[in-house]
């Protein structure tokens, strides 16, 4: 029996499609820790890389024994996106090598792209725009981490990018990312393929020891991977 081709390729965005030179982690890190008048520690920190933002600032307040009711939420996010927006004003993100090329090559073959972030959509779409990728000429939807209940390692981004795409088999889908949370949320929803990639923040050490089907030296490389 012939197995099913992949129809949909949904990646993360920043460190796995997008060179944004790590200002998201510096803004969360700094962010919380202003509001925390302290540091975080490294383990617990990195913890949160790749989850939702407003997820992840919960996570990192409540482990620090601080409160984190709605108006404390609503407050640090807001000042996360304030400073995560400046940091791309003053150094715009620019897409990794090849994987524009990448895109094309796969959307040529039928496959769509839809990518998919812990950032809300309000830092999501100008980044995208600064890029310079529109939906429908480079790539096929955007699906942001306001747009779910949980955001990873829950899975809950990839199937709603599947719903995006039109794609109802997980047997269909290439899931991709740069960090742990990536590769659990892709094995969480059952894809088929869950690639992690070396060019965001972790490294194949750290990449390795988690669920997943392939690692990769970047995303441009995922056309060669399907053949």
């Amino acid at each position: 029996m012939t197995e099913p081709r992949v129809s949909l390729v949904t990646l993360d965005i920043a460190g796995t499609s997008v060179d944004e030179g790590g200002a998201v982690y510096v803004a969360l890190r700094d962010t919380v820790e202003n509001y925390l008048g302290g540091p975080i520690p490294d383990d617990r920190f990195d913890r949160w890389k790749g989850t939702g933002k407003r997820q992840a600032i919960e996570g990192l307040l409540c482990e620090s024994g601080a409160p984190a009711d709605t108006a404390v939420l609503d407050s640090v996010e807001s000042e996360f996106t304030a400073m995560l927006l400046g940091a791309y004003r003053k150094t715009p993100p620019t897409a990794l090598p090849g994987v524009h090329d990448a895109f094309g090559t796969l959307r040529e073959r039928g496959v769509k792209i839809v990518l998919q972030t812990g950032y809300s959509r309000e830092i999501a779409q100008p980044l995208l725009e600064q890029v310079g990728w529109e939906i429908g000429r480079d790539i096929d939807g955007v699906i942001t981490s306001d747009q779910v209940r949980m955001s990873r390692p829950s899975p809950y981004l990839i199937f709603r990018a599947m719903e995006l795409a039109g794609v109802q088999s997980v047997d269909e889908v290439l899931v991709g990312g740069d960090t742990p949370n990536d590769l659990r949320a892709g094995t969480n929803a059952g894809a088929r393929y869950v690639v992690g990639v070396l060019t965001g923040a972790h490294d194949s050490a750290t990449l390795r020891p988690e669920p997943h089907t392939h690692i990769l030296e970047s995303a441009a490389k995922i056309p060669e991977l399907l053949g």
